[in-house]
């Protein structure tokens, strides 16, 4: 059985395949979620047989797979296991293909910046009021024209308000806002900064200097979310110090191709570690990170929307 939208071109498997059970099976399997944009995922029933759901443009559909056969998932198509019996098992893959070798940022990430609309407001109660009447599903890059300091985030308090922002210097700032549906936790919030700095590198790449400077404002600020609130809290909760070692690591790499972006190898390394960087950090890191810190994941995500990006000698 193939999948939903057949099979990738050329696809490219990313690691090694992982084996579930019943026993093992992660409660993220069990709820709704989607493969990253440019990746896609193939299920394979290895012993038994599993039910499975997935939405597409008519509904939720149901599909039972018996041993031997498998079923591919495209980027962005929603899905989840319903039902596993005791003796069942099967193994999950991670693929690219031909179009996802991580040579230009995801598309649909790319359209995050690009297709949201720009406003400008001029004072405290005038971001408030746009904040409160942002309708749900839509984003606005925001101009403020008083500084960052003067806003005490208020309306970000009730977690249903994506709030990255991508510039500030004396007297104004500018901010990417989306209104959430639903409730976000540390790990959506994490990940959609990571959609955030890969759109503003879609701009960068094609030589926009306002896109190039929200890269350099919001991947620093990323950075250092990470590196001085998250991972401190999930060491002390007793993360994992080598994935840490590795992950500030990885971080040096990006800092340095990011000064060099402008030459084909140091721009083609940056391009790849990001991709790969994020979608660890994504499927492995954070989960691990909420898991350990607990109910303490709530505190992270208010500071973590809070943070500061830092200061920038540019905004449009």
């Amino acid at each position: 059985m193939t999948g939903l939208r057949g099979e990738p071109e050329q696809p490219r498997l990313l690691g090694r395949s992982r084996a579930y059970t019943l026993a093992n099976l992660p409660e993220r399997l069990r709820q709704w979620h989607a493969p990253r944009i440019n990746r896609w995922e193939r299920l394979w029933v290895t012993g038994g047989s599993l039910a499975i759901e997935y939405l597409d443009a008519s509904g939720t559909i149901g599909a039972e797979l018996a041993l031997g056969e498998n079923r591919w998932f495209a980027p962005g198509t929603r899905w989840r296991v319903v039902h596993m019996a005791p003796d069942s098992h099967f193994e999950l893959e991670i693929h690219a293909d031909a179009k996802g070798q991580a040579e230009a940022p995801q598309p649909l990430r790319s359209t995050l910046l690009e297709e949201a609309l720009s406003v400008a407001v001029a004072d405290v109660p005038a971001l408030a009021a746009l904040l409160h009447a942002l309708p749900l599903g839509e984003r606005r890059v925001v101009h403020a024209r008083f500084d960052l300091g003067a806003w005490s985030g208020t309306a970000t308090g009730a977690q249903t308000l994506f709030w990255h922002p991508l510039a500030a210097a004396p007297g104004c700032f500018t901010v990417l806002v989306a209104r959430s549906d639903r409730l976000f936790d540390l790990r959506a919030y994490l990940g959609r900064d990571h959609a955030v700095i890969e759109a503003a590198l879609g701009g960068a790449l094609a030589s926009d200097a306002n896109y190039d400077a929200w890269l350099r404002a919001t991947l620093e600020r990323h950075l250092q979310i990470e590196e001085e609130l998250i991972f401190p809290a999930y060491l002390a909760a007793g993360g994992n110090e080598a994935w840490v070692k590795g992950l500030k690591d990885e971080h040096a790499y990006l800092r340095q191709y990011l000064c060099e972006l402008d030459q084909p190898i140091s721009r083609r390394r940056f391009l790849r570690l990001l991709d790969g960087h994020d979608e660890k950090e994504e499927r492995v890191i954070y989960p691990d990170v909420v898991a350990h810190v607990g109910a303490r994941a709530a505190a992270l995500l208010d500071a973590a929307i809070a943070w500061p990006v830092p200061g920038a000698t540019r905004v449009p």
